[in-house]
């Protein structure tokens, strides 16, 4: 990595004004060598792998932590508080990254991340722990933001697709793990040492940012006042987004589940929401220049079908997670630890594809092809997820998890490769930002759609059956590992024919959504990465600094 030209200055570096390069692909210099940057790149590995544990360990941890605390009425905020944060500072931490040094800022994400989980972990009571989880879902906004944009300051671009690769692989396989580490440590160990694993990992990806990565020597910008700097982030505009989404998210939780979707506190916060947005919306065409999200982001098609396409993926994905563990406990009977080995089909196929999917598109270039491929595989593994029964072979679960797996390799990670090869470098962060939310954002509304879409049907079903002394309501309440329990052995065999059509008709949801995403890729110019770092060497080496000429072709 070139030599850093700032690294003597004395002044704080946030007090410097940042402003995002010039596109440009600069190959590291002849006596530098990547082997410089692994350090860097294993220590953003860690940030984005406590990002996916943190996102899904909860889950296996909260009847204990209820339990402990006697709050069985704050369950839906333990896990909907850290996605409501995640949610919605992600535009302003891309706001954020265009005007302060990444280094510095990632650096501060990562020590917000690990205060929640520090919080979270020493927490008194309920409402200790819920702020701990608000406070970490904040810090890891920052920290996907400032990764990926790192990722993209630093490496030529035809490293990026197997930077973008593999942090997007290990987040989805740490999500995939969490639930059975979670579940392994609240059982063995204590809940509270779910967060305290965030410590060592967050202290070492901190000491490497601190003592090795480098800020980018071309991050140089003009100087400008504080005060400049918190104007230009547009304050009102991200107010009232953060309470669109807060309020929507919030009915979501609630609706169908706390409370009837008829009921005033489910409509008002849609209600809230909906207008909230709409003044958003007026707002930032007020602005144009200044708008929180810039036009020549919004208006890009290929930019926000990136978006779409992440959205449509991330939703698939976490529905996949947190629903075949519940197949395999309630219907399969495994034990929570069980059950996280009976998913290492999936985790082996993602992982692997995911990884190799970076050196195919540095190798060919053209994101699009590996997007639809994906798509097509994951809603073909997704479609014979909704046939499986109690009598499902391994074969079968193993085979259709291998399919969905590897076809989620290769479609999660590419929207963040696609939109920095689409978009200017100006407007590369809020791009990667716009990614970053529809992944948060699908992670929060698709599981709040699945419960509702399983309770329904589970209650319906068991209703329908009339069996004498079976409660719907019970059998829902008392979980997938625990509903058996009150069930008679003659019994049993029908309920949990009911509960296998529950849990498998909720896979229909990633499938529609998969189609979505694979219209959604169809639609975007075909940019090469290839071409677009050709274009950058030769402007660099002309002396030019233009950013928009890219390689397309236009389908």
């Amino acid at each position: 990595m070139p030599a850093n030209a700032e690294n003597n200055e004395k002044a704080f570096p946030l007090e410097k004004a940042e402003t995002v390069p010039k596109q440009q692909d600069p190959e590291p210099e002849p006596n530098s060598s990547l082997w410089q940057e692994v350090p860097v790149f294993i220590a953003m590995s860690f940030g984005i792998f406590i990002l996916g544990l943190d996102n899904t360990i909860v889950g296996t941890a909260i009847p204990t932590i209820s339990d402990e605390f006697n709050s069985i009425t704050d369950i839906g905020w333990y896990g909907s508080a850290y996605q409501l944060t995640t949610c919605s500072t992600q535009f302003m931490f891309g706001k954020l990254y265009t005007m302060f040094r990444v280094k510095w800022l990632l650096v501060i994400s990562v020590v917000i991340l690990e205060l929640g989980s520090i919080v979270s972990a020493a927490a008194p009571n309920s409402a200790a722990f819920i702020v701990g989880r608000a406070i970490a879902g904040c810090g890891a906004s920052g920290v996907l933001n400032g990764v990926l944009i790192a990722g993209s300051t630093t490496l030529p671009l035809r490293w990026r697709p197997i930077f973008n690769s593999t942090v997007g692989g290990l987040e989805c396989v740490a999500m995939v793990v969490a639930p059975v580490i979670g579940g392994a440590l609240t059982t063995d160990v204590t809940w509270r040492w779910c967060f305290w694993l965030n410590v060592p990992i967050g202290g070492f990806t901190l000491a490497i940012l601190i003592f090795v990565f480098k800020q980018p020597p071309d991050q140089k910008g003009k100087d400008e006042s504080s005060m400049s700097k918190i104007k230009k982030l547009n304050i009102p505009s991200l107010l009232i987004f953060t309470g669109s989404i807060v309020c929507l998210l919030l009915a979501l939780q609630w609706g169908g589940t706390t409370y009837p979707w008829n009921s005033g506190k489910v409509v008002a916060p849609l209600v809230v929401a909906g207008v909230s947005f709409a003044a958003f919306l007026a707002y930032e065409s007020l602005r144009e220049g200044e708008a929180m999200i810039p036009r020549s982001v919004i208006f890009n098609r290929t930019a926000g079908l990136c978006m779409l396409y992440a959205f449509c993926s991330s939703a698939a994905f976490n529905i996949i997670d947190y629903y075949l563990p519940i197949w395999f406990q309630a219907v399969k009977g495994a034990t929570a630890v069980k059950s996280g080995g009976m998913l290492l089909p999936s985790i082996i196929g993602l992982s692997v594809v995911a990884i190799s999917s970076g050196f195919v598109l540095s190798f060919i270039g053209y994101y699009t092809p590996l997007m639809l491929l994906g798509s097509t595989m994951m809603a073909i593994g997704f479609g014979f997820l909704t046939t499986f029964k109690p009598s499902t072979t391994h074969a079968a679960w193993i085979g259709w998890q291998v399919m969905l797996g590897m076809g989620t390799g290769l479609a999660f990670p590419q929207p963040w490769s696609a939109i920095q090869t689409a978009l200017p470098e100006k407007d590369v962060p809020l791009g990667l930002a716009g990614v970053g939310f529809g992944i948060s954002f699908a992670a929060a509304v698709s599981i709040s759609i699945c419960e509702n879409v399983f309770t329904n049907l589970l209650r319906s079903g068991l209703q329908a059956a009339a069996l004498p002394g079976v409660n719907a309501e019970d059998v829902i309440k008392d979980g997938a590992t625990g509903f058996l329990q009150h069930i008679a052995a003659n019994e049993r065999r029908l309920v949990l024919k009911i509960y296998n059509h529950a849990v498998t008709s909720c896979f229909w949801l990633p499938v529609a959504a998969c189609c979505i995403g694979f219209v959604a890729a169809s639609g975007m110019n075909w940019n090469s990465v290839k071409e677009k770092g050709k274009k950058a060497d030769e402007e660099k080496e002309d002396g030019g600094s233009k950013s928009e000429p890219v390689s397309e072709m236009h389908m």
